[in-house]
């Protein structure tokens, strides 16, 4: 998008802060904010409010957020993909190699608290917004907690360990900041909380958020079961299985959100039924910016990089008739067809993201999801239905062309399929990396480089400059081995 000149004046001192500690583009900070007007003065009515929403959904663009690297090391960083280009920085991600001061782990870091300052200040202020019905506060406010709650379980996934039902969970997690900062005031400069405050706080605003919001959203703005969508996932990350099958029904159970017949369709992500929240990319606004998705799944012949291919391990176990893994054969310049991998000139590719102008959109939460969500909540809790579970998981398994599980499936051989077709179905959408850590499996890079349980190189470290610049963080604040 183009920002208004009320997006730049809200805007231009998020980076200026010691919470960020850095910017995405690797570049010290300057921590001169570039203009003293109180960010509370550019909330002057309810177009500005709606305008500064715009710029927070923008902010999920980011190349550390869904606009390039976490997406994608998601996949190549486990058993989805396998990177084979030249950037040293994600040949390092791949091995399981990096330090405090890797590019995109920073990246990561700053971008995605870019983003929460941006929900941060819409929250705070927009209510005060002279002018504005209460039903218009409630929208705008639910839309920027269901962001910023977006943002933290991204971050805490990323830079915490995992959440471990039953257990205090007082291992940190990442800097809980729920006050916009427009400035370096030191008394914005934050520990990291555990990982337990920072699942709580999602959960808050979660909850808030299905109780302002109005039921649908619109693709790539979030509605009550967007919220609720986002909620299921969560709470399976918690092993809250009930809430977790709860939140799924909701949302499957909703109109129009549908299970696509080919499973393909979820990626004319515009038309999908299927699609419950996406980014939003396109090709004017993003030239240059969103590296992810097509840019590097692509040949170069098809107008990509072609840096990232499917993971030989995720093609060779694929089950036989699996419309999803199915290779065709493309060699013109569209790729098309009804299978979601491809063979052009001899490699493979996925067939989930074609536009090679840089405009697919990112899936972020898909009904097939809340099938997935469900069927292994159900099948996870002393009191669920193994007989939902395995109807759940055949709706998935049947659009992909395979038979049903056998009527007799059940317990942990019934989850294990589970898991399988998540790894299948979620495939190149940046979900599987976070899969196995949940689940405490040992993780395998397409590389070939694995990390068990325990093993460091789990989760990224804090930046090193994020603890620079960060009165209230030192040394002994960094993930061990670090």
């Amino acid at each position: 998008m183009n920002y208004s000149t009320t997006i730049r004046t809200v805007f231009v001192a998020l980076t200026a802060v010691g919470l960020l500690g850095l910017t995405a583009c690797d570049q010290t900070i300057d921590k001169t904010p570039e203009q003293s007007q109180p960010i509370n003065q550019s909330f002057t009515d309810s177009s500005a409010a709606a305008s500064a929403l715009t710029g927070a959904y923008d902010g999920l663009q980011q190349n550390g957020v869904y606009g390039g690297f976490p997406v994608m090391a998601a996949d190549f960083t486990a058993d989805v993909a396998t990177f084979s280009g030249s950037f040293t920085t994600w040949n390092q991600a791949a091995s399981f190699n990096i330090t405090s001061t890797h590019g995109p782990t920073e990246n990561i870091w700053a971008d995605h608290y870019d983003v929460i300052n941006r929900a941060n200040l819409i929250i705070e202020n927009t209510p005060n917004v002279e002018g504005i019905t209460q039903s218009g506060i409630d929208n705008i406010v639910g839309q920027a907690k269901f962001i910023r709650a977006l943002s933290y379980f991204k971050l805490v996934r990323w830079f915490g360990e995992p959440y471990e039902p039953g257990a205090s969970n007082d291992q940190p997690g990442v800097i809980l900041q729920t006050d916009g900062v427009q400035s370096t005031d030191p008394d914005f400069n934050q520990p990291r909380a555990s990982v337990e405050e920072i699942y709580t706080q999602i959960r808050s605003d979660l909850e808030d958020a299905v109780s302002r919001l109005d039921v649908r959203g619109a693709r790539i703005r979030a509605g009550q079961s967007v919220a609720n969508a986002l909620l299921a996932k969560v709470s399976l990350y918690q092993g809250n299985w009930e809430e977790a099958a709860n939140r799924a029904t909701s949302v499957i159970e909703k109109r129009p959100f549908t299970l696509s017949e080919d499973p393909t369709q979820p990626y004319s992500i515009e038309s999908s039924s299927e699609i419950i929240f996406s980014t939003s990319f396109s090709a004017i606004d993003n030239t240059g910016t969103n590296d992810f998705p097509s840019s590097f799944y692509l040949p170069g012949d098809l107008g990509g990089r072609g840096d990232l291919n499917p993971f030989g391990n995720f093609v060779d176990n694929a089950e036989s008739g699996d419309v999803r893994v199915a290779v065709s054969q493309v060699t013109g310049q569209e790729v098309n067809g009804n299978t979601l991998l491809y063979q052009y000139n001899q490699d493979l590719w996925t067939n989930k993201f074609t536009q090679s102008a840089l405009g697919d959109d990112v899936p972020v939460l898909r009904v097939a999801e809340m099938y997935l969500i469900r069927a292994e909540a159900e099948a996870r809790s002393s009191s669920g239905s193994e007989s939902q579970a395995r109807q759940d998981v055949n709706a998935i398994r049947n659009r992909a062309g395979l038979g049903d599980v056998s009527s007799s499936l059940s317990g942990q051989d019934l989850i294990d399929e589970i898991i399988r077709q998540r790894r299948y179905e979620l495939a190149f959408e940046g979900d599987r990396r976070h899969d196995l850590q949940r689940l405490g499996r040992s993780i395998t890079s397409g590389s070939g480089a694995t990390v068990q349980t325990g093993d460091p190189q789990r989760i990224l470290p804090i930046p090193a400059r994020a603890i620079e610049v960060n009165d209230a963080l030192d040394q002994g604040s960094q993930n061990p081995g670090y």
